[in-house]
């Protein structure tokens, strides 16, 4: 029995939590079933257009910020121009910028005078809703119809590319669910609840992670520092409880491992546990992962009519548009389009339309030409375009999800040594996964140590 610890999957999740238990003498092997490790996040550079295949930018949390200081990457940060604070909604097919204060939330034509006051009644609404409940529901019950339809549910088509109506307040955002248990109002957990210092960033760090080379240089630094602790192009098809410890059947034969982390995609994790627990494994194959497709395209900037002069704009369902949204990526940062250029990433697909990505890439093309003329006032087409499809793009916290929650929970109680970390379990985000992964490797330790 090897007295080391397998790690499944070289996303960000696996990849922090490899380098967290290398990095304490852990003997550690992470298998990766493709050529390269980062999962979602992988940054190409085409025709001096810097593209980003996954997340654009990450969320700062301590965590986060000290491994970027210990992989010696700091310098290569980049910061957004401080216009990309600017976002855009889209309204009755124009684009408004959503208040980022309390006077412009007063002067904002996104609320009308109704929807504005209703907001100001939250802390006094003594309701609490079910732990079934929808997000979108939860906020309609709080804010308002208003805030619910054009704040919220543009905002979670960008984050989860969901359904605020389908996704759980409980599991997609704990911590307001918590604020209501717990203070009775939003608001007020906002303004009372208790903040852990040792979550506190450091002065001067970043608020938003980026690189100037793309988010890649994050994924790229930790594949680095774990060396020939990564196997490449080793899918693991099975483990094998062993009494004290796990069997994994990999392309290259069996080995045997103390404890292993699975760190992969839920449909992946299913197979790898079908035999071992097929309860599990049902629920594994539940979470919904809607499919999207990110189009990358340009145009020179005088043909552009609207000046992106922000971060970019997210557009309600009730527009009835064919797009989640667009990112104005060469207005938030810096060198990632040639001189006269706008570079624009655009969504399509998730939850609300599904169906769109099961197009041609001829068709997506001109579903983003089309909504982008009409939203931008652009004359003419792009000058260049790059598509990507995630058939299985981000995991849905929807409704029930406790299921599959607890299904885990159940699972590590029956398999002492087995780890879950993935964007599935504890939070989708880049900052959540790299969170998690510290969290994992810390729970590994500690079983190794008992």
């Amino acid at each position: 029995m090897k007295a080391g610890v397998a790690v499944i999957g070289g996303g960000i999740s696996g990849l922090c939590c490899a380098y967290w238990l290398k990095k304490v003498g852990v003997d550690v092997v992470l298998f990766e079933s493709k050529g390269s490790v980062g999962g979602n996040i992988r940054t190409e550079n085409i025709d001096g257009f810097l593209i980003e295949r996954g997340p654009n930018t990450a969320l700062a949390n301590r965590d986060m910020v000290d491994l970027i200081e210990e992989l010696g990457i700091s310098n290569q940060l980049t910061s957004p121009n401080p216009n990309a604070r600017k976002r855009y909604v889209l309204l009755n097919g124009k684009l408004q910028p959503l208040p980022t204060g309390p006077i412009a939330f007063v002067t904002s034509p996104v609320f009308t005078t109704s929807g504005k006051l209703r907001i100001f009644r939250e802390p006094f609404i003594r309701t609490t809703g079910d732990e079934n409940e929808s997000v979108g529901k939860f906020f309609e019950r709080r804010f308002g119809r208003e805030i619910a339809d054009r704040a919220v549910d543009p905002f979670v088509s960008g984050i989860y590319s969901g359904d605020a109506n389908k996704l759980s307040i409980r599991h997609a955002f704990p911590r307001l669910f918590e604020f209501e248990q717990g203070h009775r109002s939003v608001i007020r957990g906002l303004l009372f609840s208790k903040k852990d210092p040792a979550s506190k960033l450091p002065k001067g760090a970043p608020g938003t992670i980026a690189f100037k080379n793309g988010m890649q240089t994050l994924t790229d630094a930790l594949f680095e520092r774990l060396g020939g602790a990564v196997h490449l192009n080793t899918a693991v098809s099975s483990i094998r409880g062993l009494g004290s410890g796990f069997a994994l059947e990999t392309d290259a034969g069996t080995d045997d491992f103390s404890a292993v982390v699975v760190c992969t995609p839920a449909l992946v994790a299913a197979e790898m546990i079908d035999d071992l627990d097929p309860v599990l494994a049902k629920r594994f194959r539940s979470v919904y992962y809607p499919p999207v497709t990110v189009v990358h395209s340009a145009y020179p900037k005088e043909k552009v009519t609207k000046d992106p002069d922000g971060f970019g704009f997210l557009v309600p369902s009730a527009e009835n548009r064919r797009i989640l949204g667009s990112l104005w990526t060469s207005s938030v940062f810096e060198n990632r389009a040639p001189e006269g250029y706008h570079l624009f990433t655009t969504f399509i697909g998730g939850s609300r339309r599904a169906d769109l990505c099961d197009l041609s890439e001829s068709d997506l093309k001109q579903i983003s030409e089309e909504e982008l003329t009409e939203i931008l006032g652009i004359d003419g087409e792009p000058v260049f375009t790059s598509i990507k499809t995630w058939p299985r793009a981000i995991p849905q916290y929807n409704i029930g999800y406790e299921m599959v929650v607890n299904a885990i929970e159940n699972f590590k109680m029956a398999n002492r040594g087995a780890f879950f970390c993935s964007n599935f379990y504890k939070g989708i985000s880049v900052g959540d996964c790299v969170k998690n992964g510290l969290t994992s490797a810390g729970e590994v330790i500690e079983f190794l140590r008992s």
